[in-house]
């Protein structure tokens, strides 16, 4: 995946958007639970959304992936730059209220669940 880098030790990852390797399923054998949105409307990672979800499936790995119908690359950026904007012409990217919305709540209830799971308490031992 181009945008984040899949740890091996015990942790959470949120993926936006990025390129899922054609070896995937090698690619993340042993990592962390991962949570991924993509938008359908981007016309540079076509498929990728059924790519990751096949390969965490395929591995055991905890994850939950959407693929939002209205959305295109870059749906959770809420910029208004004519670079952002011509880009958004050329590869479908766009921000989307209503995809980022739903993405900011699902990660924040992925996360929850995953550190409520490992929550210890910090500091020297008693």
């Amino acid at each position: 995946m181009s945008e984040v880098k899949i740890p091996t030790a015990r942790g959470e990852v949120p993926a936006y958007h990025g390129a899922v390797p054609k070896d995937a399923e090698a690619y993340l054998a042993g990592a962390c639970p991962i949570i991924g949105s993509f938008g359908a409307r981007d016309r540079t990672l076509r498929g990728a959304a059924s790519r990751l979800e096949m390969a965490l499936s395929r591995r055991g790995i905890d994850h939950d992936v959407k693929e939002y119908p209205d959305a295109g690359h870059s749906f959770f950026n809420h910029h208004d730059s004519a670079l952002f904007r011509g880009a958004g012409l050329l590869i479908g990217a766009f921000y989307h209220e209503p995809s980022e919305a739903d993405a900011r709540q699902r990660i924040l209830r992925f996360f929850a669940r995953h550190l409520a799971e490992r929550r210890r308490p910090f500091g020297p031992p008693d």
